[in-house]
């Protein structure tokens, strides 16, 4: 017996999906116009809403409403007809927000300080950069903890860090979006003088370089690309007070995908940002404020080989950028147009990611290689180089208005104190001998002055404080916060 075909199945398939998605459309629209008062309600009670942190996007466009899965974004505005629905694969960044709640200003329970451990809060200067983000006015306050990875690598995620001119905010970049991107930003500002937060914003790029601009409230930021979404390599300029990405320019130039960050320099001045070490050798000098409307942004000029690390000599009149190869000095007055004034050879075989000078001088000064490399950082004296004892160090950190260097190695979290006139270690701790114990490598160290402590963050996320308190023997160790690989 021959069966009978339903009509349905007759029907061309463009008909039949374009009926189903009418009827989806239709439901999907009536749904979430009629849920939209409570969804907005719930949002503005979250404990993760952030004060002074959303970014509101001034439109003339109609009101849209959408529905999201995945990548794939179905979006009309009411006055639109449903067969005329635009379908659109977007870019999304995952941002998991666990790590950041809201809490009443109240709750804040601030640091206790006793006589029997170190000092970890201090006097806020009137007029600190610190002071002009706080919102005095806030009813709320943001509580952060750096959230530990264990998919791709183990780990905080955190992948910059920088330090205001006047010590008094500490910004961290921790990296959002799954294991595999793509991957954007969330950008924490810390008062040291109370380790409270003072505002957390999300940037929609990968950012892999911090560097305050002195005298503003802007931080410059260094983007690397992400070809999934298509995003440029280039330069961000952040406005903290808003919370939100001022600027983005980008760097004309054949990224090489296998730059690491380490091998890439940022340079903020009041008036420029200057940032090498890209592809090649071309430095890049971004003017500010930025003019895209004048031309080419940016002015370039060349060095031997990429520059990974640079400074501003101690008379403030020339630009160092070391490279494996040589240490270059580049005229800083414009009219000059960045004339290279003088070079010393180094060939040291691996790129320096630090240079600091040593008591005011224009030729001494020590380098730093990266934690990847098995190398000892050296001292350069008059550009004799003298080796310094003990491999991996990331990082030479200027004590005591640079009376004295710390010197920061990988392994075991070891800080050498070092004295600039005989470059002998006068002293070293190691932080896996001190109590309580963190597990991690130095990710990050700088000098608290105004509390005379090292204040390291390592690749667990967890901050801390080590000091050699005056007429002490022992070093001590106090915990700012703990990192999330301690919720495991």
């Amino acid at each position: 017996m021959k069966r009978s075909v339903p009509k349905l199945a007759l029907m061309p398939a463009a008909v039949v999906i374009a009926a189903v998605f009418g009827a989806v459309f239709a439901q999907m629209n009536h749904s979430v116009s009629a849920s939209a008062p409570a969804a907005v309600e719930a949002f503005a009670a979250s404990p993760q809403t952030q004060p002074n942190q959303a970014e509101t996007a001034a439109s003339d466009e109609p009101e849209r409403n959408s529905l999201r899965s995945g990548s794939l974004s179905i979006t009309a505005t009411p006055k639109t007809n449903p067969e005329t629905v635009k379908v659109e694969k977007l870019p999304e960044i995952e941002v998991d927000s666990s790590n950041v709640r809201s809490i009443p200003k109240s709750s804040v329970q601030p640091i206790r300080e006793s006589r029997r451990e170190l000092r970890l809060t201090s006097t806020l200067p009137s007029g600190s950069l610190a002071e002009k983000l706080a919102d005095a006015n806030a009813e709320t306050a943001t509580v952060w903890r750096p959230a530990y990875a264990s998919q791709g690598f183990r780990g905080a995620r955190l992948d910059a860090f920088a330090v205001s001119p006047d010590g008094s905010v500490l910004a961290i970049a921790e990296r959002t979006g799954t294991a595999n991107g793509p991957n954007g930003t969330r950008i924490v500002l810390v008062n040291t003088s109370n380790w409270q937060v003072i505002r957390v914003f999300t940037v929609g790029r990968m950012l892999k370089k911090l560097a305050f601009v002195p005298e503003t409230t802007t931080l410059a930021a260094i983007a690397f690309p992400q070809m999934s979404i298509k995003q440029d390599f280039g330069l961000a300029v952040l406005d903290l007070a808003a919370g939100k990405e001022q600027e983005f320019l980008s760097l004309p130039i054949p990224f090489n995908e296998k730059t690491a960050p380490e091998d890439v320099a940022l340079l903020a001045m009041q008036d420029r940002i200057i940032c090498s070490g890209f592809f090649g050798s071309t430095v890049f000098c971004i003017h500010l404020p930025v003019a895209k409307d004048s031309g080419v942004p940016f002015h370039t000029f060349e060095t031997v080989s990429p520059a990974s690390a640079l400074a501003i000599t101690p008379d403030g009149k020339s630009l160092a950028a070391a490279s494996l190869k040589a240490i270059e000095y580049f005229d800083l007055n414009p009219a000059a147009n960045y004339k290279r004034k003088s070079i010393t050879s180094l060939d040291l075989g691996w790129k320096p990611v630090d240079v600091h000078f040593l008591n005011g001088a224009q030729t001494d000064f020590i380098l730093c290689p990266a934690f990847r490399d098995d190398s000892a950082p050296i001292f350069v004296r008059s550009s004799v180089k003298d080796p310094l004892d003990g491999r991996s160090a990331g990082f030479a950190v200027p004590m005591e208005q640079n009376s004295q260097i710390g010197v920061a190695f990988k392994v075991k979290g070891r800080i050498d104190v070092i004295d600039p006139a005989s470059l002998e270690a006068t002293d070293s701790v190691i932080m896996e001998q001190l109590r309580p114990a963190t597990s991690g490598d130095n990710a990050f160290v700088f000098y608290h002055d105004a509390i005379h402590a090292f204040c390291v963050i390592d690749t667990n996320g967890n901050c801390f404080a080590v000091a050699k308190p005056q007429n002490e023997k022992r070093w001590g160790k106090r915990i700012i916060w703990n990192g999330g690989a301690s919720k495991k």
